[in-house]
């Protein structure tokens, strides 16, 4: 997915869990976090940032598809919500209508 964003033009970094992105401090405009992560599941890491007020748009990906974490997840503000597998154009509208979420609400790319 790395190598597809910077295709596309987007600066993306990776992180092996959501607790490395999290003490790594980084700034970044959009997240593709899968729900089924070692350690902090996606939603979990989508939770934490909203707590400490630093909401990014996610867009959560998983292979095993369950309607009640989808739901939860829209609920709580998670941007999109994609069942592997996706097609490289599904998870591009999500990254550039998140992209867009954000500079629509102030937040500098």
């Amino acid at each position: 997915m790395a190598r597809l964003m910077k295709a596309h033009g987007y600066l993306a970094r990776t992180f092996d869990s959501g607790a490395n992105f999290l003490s790594s401090k980084h700034h970044a405009d959009c997240l593709i976090v899968d729900v089924q992560m070692p350690g902090m599941t996606g939603l979990e890491l989508h939770h934490r940032l909203v707590a400490a007020g630093q909401p990014i748009p996610t867009i959560l990906i998983t292979a095993h598809p369950d309607e009640a974490v989808r739901m939860g997840a829209l609920q709580a503000g998670a941007h999109g919500f994609l069942i592997k597998p996706f097609s490289e154009d599904d998870l591009l509208g999500c990254v550039r209508s998140a992209v867009g979420r954000s500079d629509a609400n102030g937040r500098k790319k």
